[in-house]
């Protein structure tokens, strides 16, 4: 079974105030999908909707911190009534201060990292769980990094998060082996954003895609035959060859 993006497509992006997310969300928006974008700061989010609709798409824009797990009830009871089903949800959101050795790590930034990257895209899909039950097909990314089959210093909870979103993908399909619904983690492999330069400092931004270059990966995803996404951990190229 394939999914496909039409216009009748709900899809949440997180993360959508910039970067990697309001990458995801344009490119949604080329397909004529609606977006619902989940993100920190409002005035960038009215940009991320402007971008959107520009390119054909429409935008329902959310002014959401993740890292306040008591509002997620109070988000699905928000939407439950707006929008009829979910036909995607995109994790993008993410967040770095810097790279310390796990003996330094300091215990609240450690903490913030396994927060924002792996409790809270796992409990954002528990919650939206009624609208993706709507769908009638449905299929959940869950963005990794290079830490998702590589061992690398210095990464302390981002990369444990990172690579702990493999198996999350992977327990949420065996938990719904008969259901239209699919889980994957995608690894988009070094992206010019805010992150990027923050973890990155020694390498020029010129040496690595932009975020609308991997776009299309995320794409991708929803037009492959179930059996080749559903509880995958795969790489930019991989899911380009789907």
């Amino acid at each position: 079974m394939t999914q496909g993006i039409s216009a009748q497509s709900i899809i949440m992006v997180t993360g959508a105030s910039s970067g990697l997310g309001r990458a995801v969300c344009v490119a949604l928006g080329g397909k004529g999908a609606s977006v619902v974008a989940l993100g920190r700061n409002a005035e960038e989010l009215a940009y991320t909707q402007n971008l959107v609709e520009q390119a054909g798409g429409r935008c329902l824009c959310i002014p959401f911190d993740l890292l306040e797990f008591d509002s997620y009830g109070k988000l699905f009871l928000g939407l439950k009534d707006q929008i009829p089903h979910l036909d995607g949800l995109i994790h993008c959101a993410g967040a770095l201060k810097r790279c310390t050795p796990l003996q330094y790590v300091k215990a609240d930034d450690f903490r913030g990292m396994l927060d924002i990257h792996l409790a809270a895209p796992n409990l954002l899909t528990q919650i939206m769980l009624p609208l993706i039950r709507r769908a009638e097909a449905c299929t959940v990314v869950f963005t990794s990094c290079d830490m998702m089959r590589d061992n690398l210093p210095n990464w302390h909870g981002y990369g444990m998060a990172k690579r702990a979103l493999v198996y999350a993908s992977a327990m949420w399909q065996m938990e719904h082996p008969d259901k239209p619904y699919r889980f994957v983690t995608l690894n988009p492999g070094k992206v010019r954003t805010a992150l990027f330069k923050r973890a990155y400092g020694g390498m020029h931004p010129s040496e690595v895609p932009g975020p609308a270059d991997v776009t299309e990966g995320f794409l991708r995803l929803f037009i492959a035959p179930t059996d080749a996404v559903n509880g995958k951990s795969l790489q930019l190229d991989e899911a380009l060859a789907l």
